[in-house]
């Protein structure tokens, strides 16, 4: 249950109160001075200023709505209405009186938006007609999306206990090379350094599409603003580059490495905050809220579960978490602060397939690596204001080991 009433510390509030009881204070003492003086027509004027001001000072801070259960409570002025919840007809706000117009069987109500709770109030009416604000209707679409658009995904577990060594799965440090190729360097001819490294011996899972041993790297330019992203050719490989070493030459050291990499003061732009080391977790992961396909997915899922056609995206099918208590089991399990291989891409500004042809946004169906400023509380990266990263390949390219064309985007907050 919570309650709806005027906000005491408003200072629209603290003026009117202060008015009402000024009111009370002065008409009071003139009636009790004219009922002394048998001045019987003026009491009877001063008593009516007097029931006034306490009308005034009582319609002022008495709650205007309890609400509890599917059970609504309203007053207008000194009569109350009870309602079900979903007899509300409208909720519409006023922008010049700053006020919420609700509409209950036909008869309509007003709550200034600076009363307390009545953002809560107004949310709740919002949602009352949904099906997705009921936790019958969240289960049901959580058991739908776990079915439909639930995939097999391996977390990158940041781990600060362990020394990465040359060949291990890590986030930035020393990467292994074989030094008789030559080091990659970007556009301008200079060297770039590992953003991540994934050693696939170290996977101990069973999956078809990667290959059980070899070490997949992946770097990025050393001064670049934009960490080597391009905006306008997101898949050419000028200041990045993927490379993958079939076999591993285990007469290869550090020391030997060290050589031709750059410098930590020639390494000027980075996302990276600190080398870590990786561990594989098997985990599930499901299609994130602003992938490009979530719009016709929630379209089917609504129609499957409801029988009722939307065109609404699963922001507006769910409402927002004040609106909606449910919709944080949805958003949580739709949202991924993880780095990863496979599952969903995930993004903090929308999916950027969104402005490709069908053709070319489906090439990119599979998650070579997403990494995430939010894992490890930060302390391994940060991309820009705490943002992630997606490289996006395709299914049967993977598979044949061909990173030649590859989606590389970032953003943030």
């Amino acid at each position: 249950m919570y309650v709806v009433k005027n906000n005491l510390r408003h200072p629209a509030t603290i003026f009117e109160n202060t008015v009402f009881i000024l009111d009370v204070i002065l008409f009071g003492s003139f009636t009790v001075v004219s009922s002394f003086s048998n001045a019987y027509v003026p009491a009877a004027g001063f008593t009516a200023f007097l029931s006034g001001g306490l009308l005034l000072l009582y319609g002022n801070n008495a709650p205007v709505a309890y609400v509890y259960d599917n059970k609504v409570i309203i007053r207008k002025f000194l009569k109350k209405y009870t309602y079900q919840l979903d007899q509300v007809e409208s909720v519409t706000y006023t922008v010049h009186q700053r006020q919420y117009d609700l509409v209950f069987s036909g008869k309509k109500f007003s709550v200034p938006d600076y009363y307390l709770e009545v953002k809560r109030f107004v949310n709740t009416l919002k949602t009352v007609h949904n099906y997705f604000a009921t936790e019958e209707g969240i289960e049901k679409l959580k058991n739908y999306i776990k079915e439909k658009a639930g995939t097999e995904t391996y977390l990158l577990i940041p781990r600060k206990d362990i020394e990465s060594t040359l060949t291990s799965s890590k986030i930035g440090g020393v990467p292994y090379w074989d030094i008789s190729k030559e080091y990659p360097v970007d556009s301008e001819g200079k060297k770039m350094h590992l953003l991540c490294q994934l050693n696939f011996s170290e996977c101990k899972f069973e999956n078809m599409i990667f290959p059980k041993e070899g070490i997949l790297q992946f770097f990025i330019s050393s001064d670049d603003v934009a960490y080597g992203m391009s905006y306008y050719e997101p898949a050419a490989q000028k200041n990045w580059r993927i490379v993958f070493h079939e076999k591993i030459d285990k007469n290869i050291h550090e020391e030997d490495i060290q050589k031709i990499i750059p410098s930590s003061s020639e390494i000027i732009n980075t996302p990276i905050l600190h080398s870590t080391a990786l561990e594989f977790l098997r985990s599930v992961s499901y299609m994130s809220a602003d992938d490009y396909k979530m719009n016709d997915f929630i379209a089917k899922a609504v129609k499957e579960i409801t029988g009722e056609n939307t065109e609404k995206n699963i922001y507006e099918v769910l409402g927002s978490q004040e609106e909606n208590i449910h919709a944080f089991q949805i958003y949580r399990m739709l949202g991924e602060t993880e780095n990863y291989i496979l599952g969903y891409p995930s993004f903090i500004q929308g999916d950027v397939r969104e402005t490709m042809s069908e053709k070319d946004a489906s090439y990119y169906d599979t998650t070579l690596l997403h990494l995430d400023s939010s894992c490890c509380n930060g302390e391994a990266m940060c991309w820009g204001d705490v943002g992630a990263a997606n490289f996006l390949i395709n299914s049967n390219a993977l598979k044949n080991r061909d990173f030649s064309n590859v989606l590389y985007t970032w953003d943030c907050y």
